[in-house]
């Protein structure tokens, strides 16, 4: 009598290790090379990823996976911006747009310290100065419920919105690092690839409950396999061509003399442009989905500025403001 384990076919059955799956395999129609450890699981952020999971994987089911993907970054960006976006883009146009009354204001308590006088050192009157106007524009802040700290909460609750997303990506790619892995993969000299005997190149992967070998055969266009990195690399160079566009034109700033929104702007600019000599080992669904996150950030604010238009334009007068001369008239009376 046969054992039943030989009424299987062969490539359906366990993986032993080191053990490649060719393209010819009638079960997966791209190689792939699973990695002999074990994936590492935590019900935690099993918990966490399981609403990504589901919604990419409903998403799935209407359309392949070239179109899935940004559709997900499209929809998740969406439910973010129609839920809280919209109530922290409406505070800072109103923080924008009281921002010359509030420059005007720190002029005139300024002038008014100074005037004053009493002051043993300059650095005295510096310091009493800041206090001063600090507390007069806070409560102007508080009469108006706008402050930046709402505006900075919104920017980090971003971060792990994308990171819940790129960790769904990455589970359904079969790869075994995360995203920093994935990225400081390539200063270890480490691929996410491999080429077989024969010549063929596959892609490392672990298996979890999550895997979708039919990223395998639903790309698109010079990338057809999204499991294994882009071979042209120019996935990661959209990518970070996007991300530049998105910061440099990103007008949700107020003007001022402060030099740290400036510092913060150019180190974002530069890291930026790190994500394309950075990202060339990460598989290709996972860039598309990051080209795809940024450009959906890009139209949802230009909806958000059509919808919550700061004014611009409106700063302190810089010339010394000429009052005209008191009427003779009105001397006499007096």
């Amino acid at each position: 009598m046969l054992p039943s384990c030989s009424l299987r076919h062969p490539a359906c059955q366990l993986l032993r290790r080191n053990v490649l799956v060719s393209r010819a395999s009638p079960c997966r129609p791209s190689a792939r090379s699973f990695h002999a450890s074990t994936p590492r699981q935590d019900p935690i952020i099993d918990a966490i990823l399981y609403l990504p999971h589901e919604m990419i994987s409903l998403i799935h089911t209407a359309v392949p996976w070239y179109a899935a993907i940004p559709l997900s970054a499209f929809v998740a960006r969406g439910l973010l911006v129609t839920t809280a976006g919209t109530r922290a883009r409406a505070l800072m146009a109103r923080y924008i747009g009281l921002h010359p009354l509030r420059q005007a204001l720190a002029f005139q308590k300024r002038d008014e310290i100074l005037k004053r006088g009493n002051f043993r050192s300059p650095q005295q009157a510096l310091v009493t100065v800041k206090k001063e106007v600090k507390d007069v524009t806070s409560t102007l802040d508080k009469r108006w419920n706008v402050s930046l700290s709402g505006q900075i909460s919104w920017t980090l609750a971003q971060i792990p919105i994308f990171f819940a997303m790129a960790e769904t990506i990455r589970q359904k790619c079969g790869a075994q690092d995360g995203l920093l892995g994935m990225t400081m993969s390539i200063f270890r000299g480490e691929s996410t690839r491999m080429t077989t005997e024969t010549g063929e190149v596959v892609a490392r992967v672990t298996p979890t409950d999550w895997f979708e070998p039919t990223l395998a055969t639903e790309g698109m266009l010079w990338f057809p396999d999204l499991l294994l990195p882009d071979p042209t690399g120019a996935l990661p160079f959209i990518a970070s061509g996007i991300m530049f566009a998105n910061i440099y034109t990103s007008k949700n700033t107020v003007e001022s003399g402060a030099k740290w929104p400036n510092v913060l702007r150019r180190t974002l600019l530069f890291v930026s442009l790190l994500v394309g000599p950075l990202c060339q080992n990460l598989p290709a669904a996972l860039m598309l989905y990051w080209s795809s996150s940024t450009a959906s950030v890009m139209l949802w604010n230009a909806w958000l500025d059509r919808k919550y238009p700061a004014p611009r334009g409106y700063t302190a007068c810089k010339r010394p403001l000429l009052l005209p001369p008191t009427p003779i008239s009105r001397l006499r009376r007096a």
